[in-house]
């Protein structure tokens, strides 16, 4: 791994560690989101929307042409993630484990609250399930939920490839 790479990665645990760290460019992530998608992306912790702003920003510098929709879709890329709290230890704990499959019905049906690694695994589809539950649009959720195995979705892989380069 190039120098650059590692001194990026130490700096993001460095802010991932206080809250107070992060610098979310809200302003920027509200011009392109609805009300509706809006309401989600402020709910994050400002240290997933740091990273969500800075994954729309660098998707846009490679691809120039992105749509609305894929562009709101990299800054709810991570929503799901809120539905437990940020605990950055707990975080770079699960971030080092494998993720493994998991069935996301089954798992919603078992007792309450997530593990940090199921949250890690399902964070597209409880995304998506947020997105849609909160009035934001159907293709911006669809994007979320395939993020992670882009499949045929040419979208959810500009989201799942700029991802890896946070």
């Amino acid at each position: 791994m190039q120098f650059r790479v590692l001194l990026a990665r130490a700096n993001r645990l460095f802010r991932a560690m206080r809250q107070e760290f992060a610098k979310p460019d809200d302003a920027w992530a509200a011009a392109y989101l609805p009300e509706p998608e809006l309401r989600i992306y402020t709910s994050m912790d400002a240290r997933d929307r740091e990273h969500a702003t800075r994954v729309a920003k660098r998707l846009l510098q490679l691809k120039p042409d992105s749509s609305q929709i894929l562009i709101r879709a990299a800054l709810l890329h991570d929503c799901g993630k809120q539905v437990r709290p940020y605990r950055w230890t707990e975080r770079v704990w699960a971030g080092l484990q494998p993720i493994r499959h998991l069935d996301f019905e089954t798992t919603m049906q078992k007792k309450q609250p997530l593990t940090a690694l199921e949250v890690r695994a399902l964070h597209p589809q409880l995304g998506a399930m947020l997105i849609r539950s909160g009035g934001g649009e159907a293709r911006v959720a669809e994007i979320v939920d395939r993020h992670h195995h882009p499949l045929d979705d040419a979208d959810a892989a500009w989201i799942h490839a700029v991802d890896e380069l946070e």
